[in-house]
């Protein structure tokens, strides 16, 4: 996305369907390798924080996480809920699912 309010930072973006099957390859091919760098990254920094972390210091982290959640602490409370599994966007999610389930059902049934 374009940065500012510029309004000449919006016209110099070409949409992907506008672009030669070329293009449109290249961009892909990029964006495939970063993304690969990314989740290659991202999975070095999990194992060498499950490597550093014994469970005494992850005792003491969510103990200081559910202290800064009772003083008001909305990120650790964000947090908390996410570990949880009751944050609202898993909430939203089983919602979700339950209405596809209850969709198929309904569609089986010949509705």
């Amino acid at each position: 996305m374009p940065r500012g309010d510029n309004p000449n930072s919006r016209a110099n973006l070409i949409p992907i369907t506008k672009r030669t099957k070329k293009e449109q390859r290249e961009l892909c091919s990029k964006a495939g390798k970063a993304s690969g760098r990314a989740r290659a990254f991202n999975k070095t920094i999990r194992e060498s924080v499950a490597e550093l972390c014994t469970p005494d210091a992850l005792e003491a982290i969510v103990k200081r996480l559910i202290q800064m959640a009772e003083h008001g602490n909305l990120k650790a409370i964000m947090l908390l809920l996410d570990i949880l599994g009751e944050s609202p966007r898993y909430q939203l999610q089983k919602d979700m699912l339950e209405l596809k389930r209850r969709e198929l059902k309904l569609r089986e049934q010949g509705w």
